[in-house]
């Protein structure tokens, strides 16, 4: 008895998105079919995402995924597809000592042909006027521990974009070839079975080639649906459909917090969202700090702030989150206490500034070298630990899992633009690849 389709693609985010796209755009033939638990593309963390994206990486891994999928978008906005992608570029603002611990990495990444600038205080002050470098001994700054700033490395092909618009080119162009999405359709478990079934009651048998195959599903689509191929692309929740059959899914998931403030009524902070002399759109660009973290991102198309921070310590792991994003909540006491106080001291303009919204998401950590994987096993093939970054490397990750659909975990993949990835560079058996190097 046949298949219900080749390949089952569990969750509608980016990666499976993309892998959906650019599999059955190169499988034309195979029947395809994608499960959501959600009510449309992108409604879980991808719709919750920061949404930036880069390519300055010191890791050969790190900037060829991004620098591809960056690639990709830049060309799919310029052919009339809106992704609200804007090049606004990224500022990472260090003290002296990161200054100092990132001199290698940074010609590293200039010898790589990265665009990156460097500014000294002098120069970031003539673009920033407002920006506080100096501290003295302030009570504050002596309790926060508030570096003062020594310079900052901008690079130049970097940005944000708009994840429903990205996730929904991917889908439509999925759909448009013939695809196939069920949503409000909870893929409760994997279907564990034999290579070559003897119809024997109680198999799959220890002695006998286990793989998935199939999923079973409740919500609008129900029942069991068989599949030559199951795609797991649940990101955050990958573990919930690995952990039950035995595979270890190489994923946590850590919360994610974004605070915005609007500059409607502020006219310092309107002036600070139209910075000129970093990029062609005059507006600022994703500012880094250099104490904790802390990051803020101007949209000036709503005229406000968006701002956040990725903390580690204290900031729990969970194996596997609740099937809803109901409970992810944002803390006004994070805000108020941690990003605030750093905030204000090195712009003075968010005196006072109070949220206007907030919420909260998950990343899909691999905590094994925080780097994004896609392996075969058992029948499946898995995607996910972007560690923040899934947006960013989304292209290319989807065309890695077409290409192990096609030729195995050592499929050479041609990436966009026609540069060359080997497969299992980013799978575990053969794991080869290159930790990130720089880290502020």
């Amino acid at each position: 008895m046949p298949n219900d389709y080749d390949i089952v693609i569990v969750g509608a985010g980016i990666l499976g998105l993309s892998s959906a796209y650019h599999l059955k755009k190169n499988n034309q033939g195979k029947s395809i079919l994608v499960i959501d638990r959600f009510g449309d593309v992108a409604q879980g963390n991808t719709a919750r995402s920061n949404a930036m994206f880069r390519n300055t990486f010191t890791s050969r891994d790190n900037l060829i995924l991004s620098d591809t999928s960056i690639d990709f978008y830049l060309d799919t906005q310029k052919s009339g597809v809106d992704l609200g992608l804007k090049k606004s570029g990224y500022l990472w603002i260090m003290s002296e000592k990161q200054l100092s611990s990132s001199e290698r990495y940074i010609q590293k990444m200039l010898d790589n042909k990265i665009e990156l600038r460097t500014y000294d205080r002098q120069e970031l002050k003539r673009l920033l006027p407002t920006l506080k470098t100096m501290f003295g001994e302030s009570d504050e700054s002596r309790l926060l521990k508030i570096p003062d700033i020594a310079g900052a490395a901008f690079g130049v092909k970097c940005g944000r974009l708009d994840p429903e618009k990205l996730s929904r080119f991917y889908s439509d162009g999925f759909r448009a070839l013939g695809g196939k999405i069920a949503f409000n359709s909870n893929v409760r478990s994997l279907i564990a079975g034999v290579k070559e079934p003897l119809g024997i009651e109680g198999e799959p048998f220890v002695w006998q080639e286990g793989r998935v195959t199939g999923v079973s599903v409740e919500g609008e689509l129900q029942g069991e649906i068989r599949a030559d191929t199951v795609v797991i692309a649940a990101g955050v929740w990958n573990n919930e459909l690995l952990d039950p059959i035995g595979i270890d899914g190489h994923v946590k998931a850590k919360k994610r917090q974004l605070f915005t403030v609007s500059a409607k009524q502020n006219p310092s902070l309107q002036a600070l969202i139209h910075t000129t002399g970093f990029n062609n759109i005059d507006v600022l660009p994703f500012v880094i700090l250099p104490k904790s973290g802390c990051y803020v991102k101007a949209l000036e198309e709503n005229n406000e702030f968006w701002l956040g921070c990725e903390d580690e310590f204290n900031r729990p792991y969970l194996n596997i989150p609740e099937k809803t994003l109901d409970n992810c909540k944002a803390e006004p006491s994070y805000y108020e206490q941690s990003l605030y106080p750093i905030l204000r001291s090195y712009f003075p303009e968010f005196e006072n500034a109070k949220p206007a919204q907030m919420w909260a998401g998950y990343y899909s950590m691999n905590t094994v070298d925080s780097m994004p994987f896609v392996f075969e096993e058992n029948g499946m093939i898995i995607a996910g630990g972007g560690s923040g970054s899934g947006i960013m490397k989304g292209d290319a990750m989807g065309r890695i899992v077409d290409a192990v659909y096609r030729e195995g975990d050592h499929a050479v993949t041609t990436l966009y633009g026609g540069r060359s990835y080997e497969a299992d560079r980013m799978s575990f058996k053969n794991r080869s690849v290159e930790r990130e190097e720089w880290v502020i």
